[in-house]
């Protein structure tokens, strides 16, 4: 987070990452090798390097601009647990094959230390959750079983939702929040600029997220992506609101997404720059009062909140 000259915050940036893949199996070399016709791709099966495993990066640049996020983990069904009509398709190739199980010793060991780190990691609804509440309550007990911690909030996946019941489903079972409005095909917002309560409770609905493809096909140029990352972040500003970022964990290699991971960090400066609070949703989501807190009202909590911790900090060096 930046500190401004007089202490107020003009709007909110909350960062995330969806987990979709952390491995790239050879299923996902095939079908990219097919998909972009490319048979170049098929050299990957092979070479041993894992491109999708991006923890690590993303922790070291955040770490750098003293801000977090939330990482959202997916545990998704596998090709063979569906239909079998589904077997043969792309769509089922894409949506089901080369998942991870989110028990995988070596990734619950990484998304402790994030969470050790000040990290959040929340809950990315499978494809066909949205309308089935055991199933969404299996994948956040199993996923908060692995890490020892409790998941506040969800986005789903491929941005699935049917509304209110999902949000009905995600209260039920003990979430906070949703971040799961969003349009691929879309940068503004399109519902409001405040926060949602669909039910007039605790429950809030963050009004928007930008993805990170959408954000980068949105221009033809460096120039003119981050021409049209700032007039989403002014119209946020304008509007006191609270905007989400989507960048997928995987996004951040170089080799397979350039720029993507330059864009992301661009984004986060210049929101800054711009008087912006950055953080995750969940730590904004604490900072609302219930239940009728808006926007303004959980910045200013924000704002108290680090002015305290600075007087602390100021009085434990006048005590030294």
């Amino acid at each position: 987070m930046t500190a401004r000259a007089d202490d107020r915050y003009s709007f909110a940036l909350c960062l995330s990452h969806d987990v979709d893949r952390v491995y790239k199996t050879p299923q996902n070399h095939l079908f990219d090798s097919i998909s972009e016709r490319d048979p170049r791709e098929l050299v990957g099966m092979f070479s041993g390097k894992n491109p999708y495993w991006q923890f690590e990066r993303i922790a070291a640049l955040e770490s750098e601009l003293g801000v977090r996020s939330s990482f959202n983990v997916l545990d998704e069904q596998r090709l063979g647990e569906r239909p079998k009509a589904e077997w043969a398709t792309v769509s089922g190739w894409s949506r089901y094959t080369g998942r991870y199980d989110v028990t995988d010793p070596q990734l619950v060991s990484t998304l402790r230390v994030l969470l050790d780190g000040g990290w959040e990691i929340g809950l990315q609804g499978s494809f066909c959750s949205p309308e089935d509440r055991t199933r969404l309550e299996y994948e956040k007990e199993r996923i908060e079983s692995a890490i020892g911690a409790e998941l506040v909030g969800n986005r789903q996946h491929y941005l699935n939702l049917t509304e209110p019941d999902t949000w009905a489903h995600h209260r039920a079972i003990g979430l906070g929040y949703d971040t799961s409005l969003a349009d691929p095909n879309e940068l503004h917002f399109q519902r409001g600029y405040d926060l949602l309560r669909p039910f007039d409770d605790e429950f809030v609905v963050f009004p928007w997220t930008i993805m990170d493809q959408t954000v980068m096909e949105s221009g033809d140029s460096t120039d003119d992506i981050r021409a049209n990352c700032e007039a989403v972040l002014e119209e946020a500003r304008a509007h006191g609101s609270v905007l989400v970022l989507d960048w997928h964990q995987r996004v951040f290699t170089d080799e397979e997404f350039p720029g993507w991971g330059d864009a992301y960090r661009w984004t986060i400066e210049r929101a800054m720059e711009m008087g912006a609070w950055v953080g995750t949703p969940g730590e904004f989501y604490e900072a609302i009062p219930h239940p009728g807190g808006t926007v303004a009202d959980a910045l200013a909590a924000l704002e108290a909140l680090e002015a305290a911790q600075t007087d602390v900090e100021l009085l434990g060096r006048a005590v030294r």
